[in-house]
């Protein structure tokens, strides 16, 4: 199990360089490692972050209230990925994988 976590710079961000740069450590990490499992947490208010892990596949599993964060006291959202989620978004094609194929498993 690995932690996934991320930040650009304000001048970046809007260019989907976040999401692209997040595929391909998902992709890295399930391909080219034996880690079955990701994981991140993300402010509830960060609404950029979460979308960005849902779109790259993430799941919300679940809600810390009132958790510690870094140095402050906040509610947060948890979110994973196993490996057997990765595997069936690739086996499918679905967005933002589907661009990636040079990527994908060689079986």
């Amino acid at each position: 199990m690995a932690k996934v976590a991320f930040r650009l710079s304000p001048a970046y961000q809007g260019n989907r360089l976040m999401i692209e740069a997040l595929v391909r450590v998902t992709i890295f990490c399930f391909e080219e490692t034996e880690l079955q499992r990701l994981w991140a947490d993300v402010h509830v208010q960060n609404i950029a972050s979460y979308k960005t892990l849902e779109k790259a596949g993430f799941k919300r599993e679940g809600l810390i209230r009132e958790g510690k964060m870094v140095n402050i006291y906040c509610d947060y959202y948890l979110y994973g990925m196993t490996k057997a989620d990765y595997i069936e978004i690739t086996d499918k094609g679905l967005p933002p994988y589907e661009h990636c194929e040079r990527f994908f498993r060689k079986n």
